[in-house]
């Protein structure tokens, strides 16, 4: 069942992509003029996850025969809680960005992917419908799908490690990117980790949020840090600073030491009896 939304977020993105690839063709062939490219508009791209992901949560409702309420249950989380997730996500893309500088020099991306990830996540001309997709959009969206009703659906059938990464493996796999897959297991392990131990969805869209927003500000830095700010040519690979490495692993392990230090021992009871999906039972 988990794999099933999967598929069908990725079956509505694809659908709602053929409109867009058809007025590129238009424009480029009828029109005679540089097409437009669409499917790389950062708030067109939003557009489009609003739809495939709330059309996947929504189906994942009506199987469970939950509402909206119950499935999302406003859990309150500590500032304390807030403070060491931010803390620990700041230190993993540090050193996750480290980790695409050595898969990306191990095998360079195609030229295709790498222009149209240029272009989606790194233009200049397009920052506030970048901050609009990738910091408010994506993280809601993704988060209410993969921990708020897979990761919530898994957790009453197995144990909370496995149900775990089974959600990050699928989380990955959604962005399609081979590129991209380790970077977003790594992190969907780590936001399903917090929800586990917090039993709060809204801890994870704040930890995406907080993910994709170092994106954002790594790629309008003034200044330059080898192998962290983006280069116009992202085939170019460079390594950090090891003391860049070295302080972001510092900074992982005391943002989940502060997180695990704020939070309850016992992990909350997150499904509940439904009529067609979880069995109930608390995490083990």
């Amino acid at each position: 069942m988990a794999v099933l939304l999967v598929l069908l977020a990725l079956g509505i993105q694809v659908a709602l992509s053929i409109p867009l690839a058809i007025a590129n063709l238009v424009v480029e062939l009828g029109m005679h003029r540089a097409a437009p490219h669409l499917e790389r508009q950062p708030f067109l791209v939003g557009c489009v996850n609003v739809v495939a992901c709330g059309g996947a949560i929504a189906f994942g409702l009506w199987l469970n025969r939950l509402s909206f309420r119950r499935a999302f249950p406003s859990w309150r989380i500590s500032a304390q809680q807030a403070f060491g997730a931010a803390v620990s996500l700041i230190g993993a893309v540090v050193l996750l960005s480290e980790a695409d500088n050595a898969f990306r020099f191990v095998l360079p991306p195609p030229r295709f992917l790498t222009s149209l990830m240029r272009e989606l996540f790194f233009s200049e001309e397009t920052l506030v419908s970048r901050i609009w997709f990738l910091v408010i959009i994506a993280p809601i969206t993704e988060e209410l799908l993969f921990r708020g009703i897979i990761l919530r659906g898994l957790l009453s059938r197995h144990r909370p490690a496995t149900a775990v990464v089974i959600t990050a493996i699928l989380f990955a796999g959604f962005h399609l990117n081979p590129w991209q897959f380790c970077s977003a297991l790594f992190v969907g392990i780590l936001l399903g980790w917090f929800y586990v131990h917090s039993g709060s969805v809204a801890i994870c869209i704040l930890g995406h949020a907080i993910c994709n927003s170092m994106v954002v500000v790594f790629s309008v830095l003034p200044w330059d840090i080898p192998g962290m700010t983006v280069t116009s040519d992202l085939t170019k690979v460079e390594f950090q600073p090891w003391w860049l490495d070295f302080s972001g692993l510092v900074v992982l392990l005391v943002g989940l030491w502060i997180f695990r230090r704020s939070t309850p021992p016992e992990p909350p009871v997150i499904t509940e009896n439904t009529g067609n999906g979880s069995s109930g039972s608390p995490p083990s």
